[in-house]
């Protein structure tokens, strides 16, 4: 396989030519040819997120789980 001159995973790149940046088309940000090879798109990933399934045997009550997260604790300073 050849040198990647873009991210590894990104069908969306334009090549660095010379001293410039690479470009990503779909994010629209510039990308350094030093780290071009070290980063990793995802954007373009056609693979769905794995969330969880809930109420599959997770043991919790539905009314557990129909309640809102409390963030004051976490909030206040």
């Amino acid at each position: 396989m050849g040198p990647r001159p873009c991210c590894r995973s990104c069908r969306h790149c334009a090549s660095p030519k010379g001293v410039e940046l690479g470009w990503c088309r779909l994010r629209k940000l510039p990308i350094h040819p030093e780290l071009a090879g070290e980063l990793w798109c995802h954007h373009w990933t056609a693979r769905p997120p794995r969330l969880p399934v809930v109420g599959q045997g997770d043991g919790l009550q539905s009314a557990t789980r129909d309640r809102q997260l409390a963030l004051t604790d976490v909030l206040e300073n």
